[in-house]
């Protein structure tokens, strides 16, 4: 069967994401060592310095998504099925970088979908409680593993479905945001699909720098970050990073 990795990569106005997607792809390389495909445009392609042997498939990023009053093209993660080649993939935000190679041992994986459901805040200020926003748990869509399935599609499907009617799905589950979030249309998904029953998780929760660590160096071997003067050192930890002035350090 074949295994590899599927990234979203699409600059916008203020982000330059090809440069997070560059950083992304050499640890990738490094660590798992998987095949990777890359989902961008025409505009963004032209900005990425050759990474080597790797796959890209060219779409145009829907439109009008908004984060924090920014342009956000994150909302094509339902069409992941479709647009991987792979047998089992591993989908992936780009400021998820993996120092480990924790994430091989779900490649072989029996389930048909697997997704996590909590986060660590490395900060240890316990800022993800994202319960208190909606009457739904979150999923965290920023890294999960799927097999080419019937009840893998049938999830997708419905993904499909949510993203469709999102602002009824919305109202349902009494979101506070009204943009579009990869995270809740996957949990609305899976809640509907598996009967409001439990569902397949990652057994760990991901570790996550907030929005407001600064970032002030990354190496092949990790990251130095920044709160409140404080310059701390992760090493050889997989993490999902918030902070979008990455592609500045």
């Amino acid at each position: 069967m074949t295994r590899g990795i599927l990234l979203f990569c699409f600059d916008t106005e203020h982000t330059k994401y090809h440069k997070v997607l560059e950083r992304c792809v050499h640890l990738i390389k490094q660590n798992l060592k998987l095949q990777i495909t890359v989902v961008t445009n025409f505009e963004t392609f032209k900005r990425i310095r050759p990474l080597g042997f790797i796959n890209y498939k060219f779409i145009e990023p829907e439109k009008g998504n908004t984060k924090l009053g920014k342009e956000w093209n994150n909302v094509d993660r339902h069409m992941a099925y479709d647009l991987s080649p792979y047998d089992i993939t591993l989908v992936m935000d780009i400021d998820y970088f993996c120092y480990s190679d924790n994430l091989l041992q779900y490649m072989d994986t029996q389930y048909d979908f697997l997704v996590p459901d909590r986060v660590h805040d490395l900060t240890d200020r316990n800022t993800f409680h994202q319960r208190v926003w909606s009457m739904i748990p979150m999923v965290w869509a920023t890294v999960f593993v799927f097999k080419k399935s019937k009840r893998a599609r049938q999830i997708f499907d419905m993904i499909k479905y949510v993203k469709d009617y999102y602002l009824y799905f919305v109202d349902l589950y009494r979101i506070v945001a009204r943009n579009f979030r990869n995270d809740y249309a996957f949990a609305i998904a899976l809640q509907q699909i598996n009967g409001f029953m439990s569902y397949d998780k990652f057994p760990f929760a991901l570790a996550t720098l907030p929005p407001d660590c600064e970032i002030v160096k990354m190496t092949d071997d990790g990251i130095a970050w920044k709160l409140n003067d404080q310059i701390n050192w992760i090493e050889k930890q997989d993490v999902h990073i918030l902070n979008k002035e990455i592609p500045d350090v």
